[in-house]
């Protein structure tokens, strides 16, 4: 029959009220008064005896049964107490009675079968609570067994005769050796644990250890012919197996995370037990022949593994300060990451007067993202460990140069002002726009830094950086190297920039991209002969974006490779749809930094000119002057390339860059396209009169076509026609307007002749081309 849970319960409390009753009996029976009277009644300590290790084993079978939690482990234990508890039965019940009681009996037998299962118990119930052991804890167990076992042996060794002989013998070692190997095993266990601290396992491990002690007590009194049946040792023995049913039925935790606790522990206890068996060796060597030898030598293998393991730990120390420093340290370029950055900046923010100046920098490398796709990560990578050199002896100050990440770095300057900051900014400035001789190209390359400095730009961590952030944006839109972040500088200006370029990324993969077209005329024929394309961005909400609303940020995020590409081919779509209408405009388009670093870039051009049916003679690519000089000798590379494919190339812009004769003779390159700063003032102002007309003699000198924006005016377009510039374009001819409104005016002009525009496209020398540009109008 199945016994119901409420009646369970009822014979559980039964079973723990007895327990208790017993317990208290058991202490009773210390008072010399009750003493008395039980030598006068031995039965009733017989029965008392009994029926504490009865009732214990029972009631840790039970737990066993009732939960399975660590069943296993708790079948064991109880199952050692049943052993122990038949003995002890059998012992009152049979042995005693016989004159002389023989020895060994099967209590004996009984009563020693007990370690075995407490043993296992032990193991069982720490195999539940650690899957891996280490190396470390391996040691502290060795240790703690040793250590415990060496006190153990003193006591149950110190006064063991070894009397007897065969069987006689071999029990009464067994006693002795078995608590040794029950004390070395407990402590050994609870090292092995990670010296936990949940309750369960303190509770076993104190109530196993009282039981051992009371089995030393016991051995000494018996051998000292002091042992006084239903004495303290009898009670200890009740206590013990109190305890140890109290850690059976102990109820299940959520063990919180003592990681402290037990770190503590672990170092203070093995050092202790060192210790403590450093004292036993000392005693024994001064007081000779009180040691047993067994002691001597557990003690001694104690100490053994303490010094191991303190090896073990400065090996762990030194991984752990290693581990500490990789984890600080950038594994590229072995500077310093940003996690030591962020660290070491808040540590000086905590500790510095609100007065005394502090400053950090951004420096953000420009164009890396083009480095790196043209030319590898091996060299992109290369590339910046130089970097990190280079920036290591011009910093060459108190505080901390880091990488934060990618191509940008960190500068803590603790105690510098703004003065100083903007001039260690500069010094780095200057050492990172040398060349850098690399293994296939000498790069130049040039940075952005922004300064923001302490308490003016911010108190805290977040706040400084956000602000060196965008001045080091600034710096880089405005081309201007260094800036320092302004005192009223706007939290939301990083915010709004990170959500137009993540706006943009996405407008490029949708095609949110539009062309305007401004029309161009070639004087002299006074006909409409081409028309120069101007990006614009159709944002969802924004509406129509103008380029300098979003091309620096391109340029910044590595995009403008890219979004010129888009600009490309649309270009070309356009260009044989006013083919297909009659209308023989040639196309052009700018080229970017990155796509000059590209050397894949003539193959791919080849294919969209053969992709939209447009062909090579039909194509103008226009480069600035300021990527021209950036790197010549790749950028003269790759134009070469497209020059022998039948492209005209040209230099926009010219006037606002690195101007040079030098260049202008060496790269090749058939048409320089004037800057507006110069042709909207021609006509009211003699230096920049002087300067168109010089240009145009000397496009004209070095067999190049001429190209002046910016002709605001009919004054402007006659001296333009006066000093025969070849094309010419501005507001005053047109406004840029999309593809759908100029097709109509182009088609027009074909058969009406204008007194400036002409009817229809005259055969005009590689002139006339639809310029696609990146620059705002």
């Amino acid at each position: 029959m199945r016994v119901r849970p409420a009646c369970g319960r009822l014979w559980l409390r039964a079973g723990f009220g007895l327990g208790i009753v017993l317990l208290i009996g058991q202490f009773v029976a210390i008072i010399p008064a009750a003493r008395s009277w039980m030598n006068e009644h031995s039965w009733v300590n017989d029965v008392l005896q009994d029926t504490v290790y009865l009732l214990a084993a029972l009631l840790v079978l039970a737990r066993a049964v009732a939960r399975r939690q660590d069943r296993g482990a708790w079948l064991l234990m109880g199952g050692g107490l049943s052993c122990y508890a038949a003995g002890t039965v059998y012992w009152v019940a049979v042995v005693v009675k016989v004159d002389p009681p023989p020895y060994p009996s099967p209590s004996d037998v009984m009563w020693l079968a007990y370690y075995p299962f407490a043993y296992a118990a032990v193991v069982r119930l720490l195999r539940a609570r650690q899957a891996g052991i280490g190396a470390s804890a391996w040691l502290d167990g060795l240790i703690a067994a040793t250590c415990a076992s060496a006190f153990a042996s003193v006591m149950f060794l110190a006064g063991f005769a070894g009397g007897g002989d065969g069987w006689s013998r071999v029990v009464s070692l067994a006693y002795p050796v078995a608590d040794i190997v029950l004390a070395g095993v407990l402590l050994g266990a609870w090292a092995l644990s990670g010296w936990r601290t949940e309750r369960v396992w303190l509770v076993l491990l104190a109530g196993m250890g009282i039981n051992t002690a009371a089995n030393g007590f016991r051995m000494v009194e018996t051998a000292s012919g002091m042992y006084i049946p239903a004495g303290w040792t009898d009670a200890l023995w009740s206590v013990a197996l109190a305890v140890i049913v109290a850690a059976a039925w102990q109820s299940p935790e959520q063990v919180a995370d003592r990681q402290p606790a037990r770190a503590l522990v672990g170092m203070a206890l093995p050092a202790l037990l060192a210790c403590a068996s450093m004292t036993l060796l000392l005693y024994g060597s001064w007081h000779a022949g009180v040691l047993p030898r067994t002691s001597s030598l557990l003690a001694a293998g104690a100490i053994t593994a303490a010094i191991v393991r303190m090896l073990l730990t400065v090996r762990a120390v030194e991984a752990l300060v290693a581990a500490r420093r990789q984890a600080r340290t950038d594994d590229l370029t072995e500077l310093p990451n940003r996690r030591l950055f962020l660290e070491a900046l808040e540590r000086d923010l905590n500790r510095r007067d609100p007065q005394a100046p502090m400053a950090v920098a951004i420096v953000d490398l420009d164009r890396f993202k083009e480095i790196n796709d043209s030319f590898g990560h091996h060299l992109g990578d290369r590339l910046l460990q130089m970097v990190a050199t280079r920036l290591v002896e011009a910093f060459g100050g108190t505080g901390v140069l880091a990488r934060l990440g990618g191509d940008e770095f960190g500068v803590l300057m603790p105690t510098a002002d703004t003065g100083r900051a903007v001039e260690t900014a500069a010094g780095l400035l200057a050492a990172l726009r040398r060349p850098f001789a690399l293994e296939q190209v000498t790069l130049h390359i040039d940075a952005s830094i922004g300064v923001a400095v302490f308490p003016d730009h911010g108190t805290d961590r977040s706040t400084l950086l956000r602000h060196a952030d965008t001045a080091m944006y600034a710096a880089k839109s405005d081309h201007i190297g260094v800036a320092v972040a302004t005192s009223g500088a706007d939290d939301d200006t990083g915010r709004r920039r990170l959500t137009t370029l993540e706006e943009l990324r996405t407008g490029l993969d949708r095609g949110e991209l539009v062309l305007h077209y401004q029309p161009q005329i070639h004087l002299a024929s006074d006909r409409c002969t081409g028309v120069e394309a101007l990006v614009r961005w159709n944002h969802p909400t924004r509406g129509l974006v103008y380029p300098d609303g979003f091309l620096s940020l391109a340029e910044h995020a590595g995009l403008m490779g890219r979004l010129t590409i888009q600009v490309l081919e649309m270009a070309l779509e356009q260009c044989r749809a006013w083919r297909a209408d009659g209308l023989e405009l040639t196309v052009a388009a700018n080229l970017s930094a990155s796509n000059l670093q590209d050397p894949d870039l003539p193959g791919y051009v080849a294919d969209a000119l053969a992709r939209h049916g447009v062909p090579p003679t039909a194509l103008h690519l226009e480069v600035t002057e300021e990527i021209l000089m950036r790197d010549a000798a790749r950028a003269t590379a790759v134009l070469t390339d497209l020059r022998e494919m039948g492209i005209r190339l040209a230099v926009d812009d010219y006037g606002t860059g690195y101007s040079s004769l030098a260049y202008l003779h060496a790269l090749p390159v058939d048409d320089l396209k004037l800057d507006r700063a110069f042709v909207s003032h021609c006509d009211t102002d003699p230096r920049s009169a002087a300067i168109v007309k010089s240009t145009v003699e000397l496009a004209h000198n070095l067999n190049m076509h001429m190209i002046a924006e910016g002709v605001e005016n009919e004054a402007v377009l006659g001296r333009l026609r006066q000093w025969d510039c070849d094309l010419v374009q501005g507001y005053h001819l047109s406004r840029p307007q999309p593809p759908d409104r100029l097709t109509p005016w182009l088609l027009q002009r074909q058969t009406t002749q204008s007194p400036t525009l002409a009817p229809a496209p005259a055969p005009a020398p590689a002139a006339a081309p639809v310029t696609v540009t990146a620059m705002p109008n």
